[in-house]
């Protein structure tokens, strides 16, 4: 899913022969890196539910330390323009107060539908854009992180790039998610029906 999202050609056995150590010739140096950093990024969320540690903020710079090579990462001092979204992010100035709401709209139910708690994090975060990079790998892997601390299993995004900045841009414009829960509940009904069928 992420490297998909990423823009990246790699297949599913070229990227599973990655992550058991071999080098592939047909992958760039930076798709190399990002397997590891995934693989890097599962071993986190084992450890913080192992921990129960309810995402927060504190969750995601252990994020952007894994996706960004081991840097502290402060929040972004500027505002770009995602183009391709046809968004601005929120004033550097608003991060902290944004992103504290968005995890008090996230805690504060008692009963949460995880598909829609997963896929409203990562619509908020890619909304918000706290760091200067790594934003997407950060919203995908706490949307993932979401899933399995309410007890769910992961389920990928399966749309295409443009499907999904399409999704993307359609939350930043109306502040409603359809197409990216749709995609989660699909992979979910997918997912249960193989497990039905074993």
């Amino acid at each position: 899913m992420n490297l998909r999202l990423s823009g990246s050609a790699m297949n599913t056995e070229q990227a599973a022969k990655i992550a058991a150590g071999e080098y592939v010739l047909e992958a760039s140096l930076e798709e190399h890196l990002l397997v590891t950093k995934l693989l890097d990024a599962l071993t986190l969320m084992e450890q913080l539910l192992g921990l129960q540690e309810e995402l927060c903020t504190k969750t995601l710079y252990r994020f952007y330390r894994v996706f960004s090579g081991g840097e502290a990462g402060n929040f972004r001092k500027r505002t770009p323009v995602l183009a391709h979204l046809s968004h601005s992010p929120v004033l550097p100035q608003e991060i902290e107060e944004e992103l504290t709401r968005m995890f008090r709209a996230l805690h504060g139910h008692p009963v949460v539908n995880p598909l829609e708690a997963a896929a409203f994090v990562h619509h908020e975060l890619m909304r918000i854009y706290p760091f200067d990079q790594c934003n997407e790998l950060i919203a995908r892997a706490a949307m993932e992180y979401e899933l399995l601390y309410l007890g769910m299993d992961l389920y990928p995004i399966t749309l295409s790039e443009s499907a999904y900045n399409s999704a993307l841009a359609n939350y930043m414009k109306f502040g409603k998610d359809t197409e990216l829960l749709a995609n989660l509940r699909l992979n979910k009904l997918m997912a249960e029906s193989r497990e039905e069928q074993l």
